[in-house]
């Protein structure tokens, strides 16, 4: 039953062969054979703001629209319409073949004009026309593949909005939001699989000065060399993120205290090495960062780690900075 509201007004009036025609499903179809099942369904009037279909209640009938505009809503009424259906298009007949409620709301967002086919009448135009079933399946395989192509669309849609969430925008490392989403994890069972796991801690050296001295344009720059740079020099099963202004943090899974020093080492190298240049070719001073390893001890907990390295990261800089500071397993 159409859920409309009771503005709504049948109409006797037949439906012409030019309506006809703009429908997928009446291509190549010999009109005159099916018009006395045709003239058996009514015209119905649709008010702007009527519910034509809604998951809640049945359907038993397929509606082609005549005129006037509706949408279609996946969640609720209240969500954004996931598509928008003009004249020509059919509407409620998946649920006339499968027996089960719509699958969505479907509501009209101007003043429409339906032929409505109930269920009896549309498996005799079936069964009376092998064109009207091989466009039923035509227009039901466009349906299915539009449907797919939405769910395609609608999926990396989700993906570039959680890239987004997850990403530090000036650097494109991980944020800290991810970082605490991986921290979760990792203290219920995946800690252990990632053993012999180490955590850094790096800073970069007296980044405030730099900003002071050349303009926080400069030390963007720097930040998203460095971050460069670390993403060149560590595998791609290691995780970086960047931890708050000019600290970041790496942890390294399968990666024993030995092995963790160097890696730092070498990412203290390769920053000590970048050549900094700014818009019109301007050279910038170098920078160097401090490090801080924390290789993870049995039954220690990922926060504790951190803070191991953080700790020895500000020994680093009290040392002198521009160096590598472990805490021994």
């Amino acid at each position: 039953m159409i859920m409309i509201g009771v503005a709504n007004q049948l109409k006797s009036e037949q439906v012409s062969d030019a309506e006809l025609r703009q429908f997928q499903i009446f291509t190549d179809v010999n009109l005159d054979e099916v018009r006395p099942m045709l003239n058996a369904c009514h015209r119905q009037s649709v008010s702007a703001g009527d519910i034509l279909l809604r998951p809640e209640f049945g359907n038993d009938a397929m509606y082609l629209l005549l005129s006037g505009q509706v949408s279609v809503y996946l969640e609720s009424l209240e969500s954004a319409p996931l598509l928008e259906l003009g004249p020509g298009e059919c509407i409620g007949e998946l649920s006339v073949f499968d027996g089960r409620n719509p699958s969505a709301y479907v509501k009209a967002e101007q003043p429409c004009e339906v032929l409505v086919i109930d269920s009896q009448q549309l498996w005799r135009l079936i069964d009376s026309s092998h064109s009207v079933s091989r466009n039923l399946l035509r227009f039901l395989s466009s349906r299915l593949r539009s449907g797919n192509d939405i769910v395609a669309v609608t999926q990396t849609k989700q993906k570039e909005q959680e890239f987004a969430a997850n990403s530090d925008a000036l650097t494109g490392l991980h944020n800290r939001r991810w970082l605490d989403d991986i921290l979760i994890r990792l203290k219920g069972h995946e800690l252990g699989d990632l053993a012999p796991l180490a955590v850094l801690m790096l800073d970069v050296d007296h980044f405030k000065r730099y900003n002071d001295n050349y303009g926080h344009k400069s030390g963007d720059l720097v930040l998203q060399m460095v971050a460069h740079t670390m993403r060149k020099s560590l595998r791609p099963s290691d995780m970086v993120a960047r931890y708050g202004g000019e600290e970041f943090i790496v942890l390294l899974p399968h990666t024993p205290a030995n092995r963790a020093e160097m890696v730092a080492e070498r990412l203290r190298a390769a920053v000590e090495r970048l050549d900094i240049s700014a818009d019109q070719a301007e050279e910038l001073p170098s920078v160097t960062i401090s490090v801080g390893v924390a290789p993870l001890k049995e039954g220690e907990s990922i926060d504790h780690a951190i803070e191991a390295a953080d700790k020895f990261l500000y020994r680093a800089k009290e040392n002198g900075r521009n160096r590598v500071e472990t805490r021994q397993a």
